[in-house]
């Protein structure tokens, strides 16, 4: 109701306008002055075109934004979705490369595969272990585990393991990172290098 008494107000001041522009005679002014309302309204409607006219662009330009914003998040969307799918398929690979392994521990305790020694075995495990401890930053659990294998590889030349297996042991400890937040690391590197080679088993 208040908008509409304001509405009403200002319609009755336009009417009162023309109607005191009419009522008066027209050789008493100088000028034109119904040329002059019509020239105001003139510029009153070509300015109102005007702004309908930027804000439409301006609103096609908004949509084009909007459309690109939703096309990068789409995309995002995709990216993010691709990352999941590789770290599950990469979660589910070492899932299996884990049972296989300590399916072969068994074998190796049952006296059906001589291909590899137990030591090995526990080595591997171990440093894979410390490695991703590591990448999780939890270094105390990274130094506990090297102070183990430092207690346990004690006398590295009576321990024999494959070429192969002992160049893979070598390299998952140099991969690791921030080495120097890692306690041992270089004294578990010098008792691996010590420990005695035999060759590859013959698959």
């Amino acid at each position: 109701m208040k908008n509409v008494g304001i509405i009403l107000s200002i319609l009755a001041i336009i009417l009162s306008i023309l109607a005191i522009c009419f009522s008066l005679p027209r050789t008493e002014l100088s000028f034109d002055y119904l040329g002059l309302i019509t020239g105001i309204l003139g510029v009153l409607v070509t300015v109102l075109i005007g702004w309908n006219i930027y804000a439409l662009i301006d609103f096609r330009q908004e949509k084009q934004r909007l459309v690109q914003y939703f096309d990068e998040q789409k995309s995002n969307i995709h990216l993010l979705g691709s990352d999941l799918r590789s770290t599950f398929m990469n979660q589910l690979s070492n899932n299996s490369l884990l049972e296989k392994n300590v399916a072969d521990i068994y074998s190796q305790m049952m006296g059906l595969n001589k291909s590899l020694p137990l030591s090995f075995y526990y080595l591997f495990h171990t440093i894979g272990a410390i490695r991703t401890a590591s990448q999780a930053e939890n270094y105390a659990a990274c130094n506990l585990w090297l102070k183990e294998i430092r207690q346990v590889l004690v006398y590295p030349e009576q321990v024999s393991i494959p070429v192969t297996s002992k160049k893979q042991l070598l390299h998952d400890l140099m991969q690791m990172k921030s080495t120097e937040l890692i306690v041992g690391l270089n004294e578990v590197i010098e008792l691996i290098m010590h420990i005695k080679e035999i060759p590859d088993p013959i698959s």
